[in-house]
C-alpha cells in the first residue's frame, strides 16, 4: 500500500463514499472545503490511501495554522474523520492513516489535533491503530434514530410518556418546514442556546450560509413554528445515508411545547422519505439531561473514540501553546477515557 497527502479529494472519492456504508456527511469534500473557505488559517487535505495505483480508502482533513503552530484535525468540530474504504479494506486502511497521521505530527511539529473515528456501521477503529499516535483517547457517545423499517418503527422505539408527549406535541398543529432563508432567525436561537449551556463558540454564521447554498446543498435547515414565530431551528448536514443535526436552537416558548421534539420528529420523516439509512442526533458531551432527551426518542448509543495528539517537536512559542493547550483540555468535557 501507499499513502499520499491530497490537496484534493481524488475523483474516485464519490464511488467510495456511495459504497461505503459507514459514510456520513463530513465525509463530502464539500463540508472540508467550506471550513477551509471560512474558519481562519484552516486548509483542507485528503490522505489517501491505493494499493497498486487503485484509490482503496482515505479520509479528509483540515490543517488549522495560528501564531506559527500547526494543529492536525480528522475532522474539527467533532465531525468524523473515520476513514472510508473499500469492502474489507478498513482493518487496513485505518492502519496506514494511523501511521501518516503519526509521522505527520512528530515530524511537522504540531502542536496537537485530533481523530474522530465516528463509524456507524461496520467495524470501529481499533486501539491498535489509534495507539499508533501519540496522545490520549477518549470516548465519546452519538444518539442514532437507524430508520430501517421507516417512522413506524422509530416511533415504536420511543418509551411510552414520550410517545405520549410526542402525539400531543403533533396534535397542537406545530409547523415543521425547511426554510434555509431563516438561517439568521435560527442562529440567533442557537447562540441564545449555547450561552444559557455555557458552550464553547459557535460555528461561524458564513459556514452555514455556505453549506446551505447551491444546487446541491451539504445541510439543510430545519424550523418549527407557531403562530407567534420560530420556535425551534436546526441545521442538518445531509448525504445520502445519513442526516445529522449538526446544531440547533429552541425558544423557551419552545421548551415548554416540545418543539425540538417535534423538530426531530419532523426530520425522521424527511429522511425517511428520502431513504437516509438513519438521524445522527449527535454527542451531548457533558450534557446529561441533553442525552437523556436524546435515548427517550428511541435514538441508540454509538459509542466511538476519538484520539487527542500529543504534541509533536515543538521549540519555542509552539512549546509554549502546547503547554497552554494542555491545560485548556483539562478543563474542557472531551469524553470518558476508556
Amino acid at each position: 500500500m501507499e499513502t499520499n497527502w491530497r490537496a484534493e479529494a481524488p475523483k474516485e472519492w464519490q464511488a467510495l463514499l456511495r459504497a461505503d456504508e459507514g459514510a456520513v456527511p463530513s465525509h463530502q469534500p464539500t463540508i472540508a472545503l467550506a471550513l477551509a473557505q471560512v474558519v481562519p488559517g484552516m486548509s483542507a487535505q485528503w490522505v489517501c490511501v491505493e494499493r497498486e495505483g487503485t484509490l482503496i480508502g482515505g479520509a479528509p482533513v483540515l490543517i488549522e495554522r495560528r501564531a506559527g503552530a500547526e494543529w492536525l484535525h480528522a475532522m474539527p468540530m467533532m465531525l468524523s474523520g473515520a476513514p472510508l474504504a473499500s469492502a474489507g479494506e478498513h482493518a487496513n486502511v485505518d492502519a496506514a492513516i494511523a501511521t501518516a497521521f503519526s509521522e505527520r505530527v512528530r515530524q511537522g511539529g504540531y502542536v496537537g489535533g485530533s481523530w474522530s473515528c465516528f463509524r456507524p456501521s461496520g467495524e470501529r477503529v481499533t486501539d491498535r491503530a489509534l495507539e499508533r499516535i501519540a496522545g490520549e483517547t477518549r470516548w465519546v457517545e452519538a444518539a442514532v434514530l437507524p430508520l430501517e423499517g421507516g417512522v413506524d418503527a422509530v416511533l415504536r422505539r420511543i418509551d411510552r410518556k414520550s410517545r405520549q408527549a410526542l402525539q400531543h406535541t403533533l396534535a397542537r398543529g406545530l409547523h415543521f418546514g425547511e426554510e434555509p432563508d431563516a438561517l439568521e432567525e435560527a442562529y440567533a436561537l442557537h447562540l441564545a442556546q449555547r450561552t444559557q449551556w455555557g458552550a464553547a463558540r459557535a460555528l461561524p454564521l458564513e459556514l452555514a450560509r455556505r453549506l446551505l447554498g447551491g444546487d446541491a446543498p451539504a445541510a439543510r435547515l430545519f424550523t418549527v413554528r407557531d403562530g407567534r414565530g420560530l420556535l425551534s431551528a436546526s441545521l442538518a448536514l445531509d448525504s445520502d445515508r445519513e442526516t445529522f443535526l449538526w446544531w440547533s436552537g429552541t425558544h423557551r416558548d419552545g421548551r415548554r411545547s416540545h418543539a425540538f421534539s417535534r423538530l426531530v420528529w419532523g426530520v425522521v420523516e424527511w429522511a425517511a422519505e428520502r431513504n437516509r439509512s438513519r438521524v445522527d442526533l449527535g454527542a451531548s458531551t457533558g450534557l446529561s439531561l441533553v442525552a437523556d432527551f436524546k435515548r427517550s426518542l428511541g435514538a441508540e448509543s454509538v459509542r466511538y473514540p476519538v484520539r487527542w495528539f500529543a504534541a509533536g517537536r515543538t521549540t519555542g512559542l509552539t512549546a509554549v501553546i502546547a503547554s497552554l493547550q494542555g491545560w485548556v483540555r483539562r478543563s474542557r468535557p472531551r469524553g470518558e477515557r476508556a
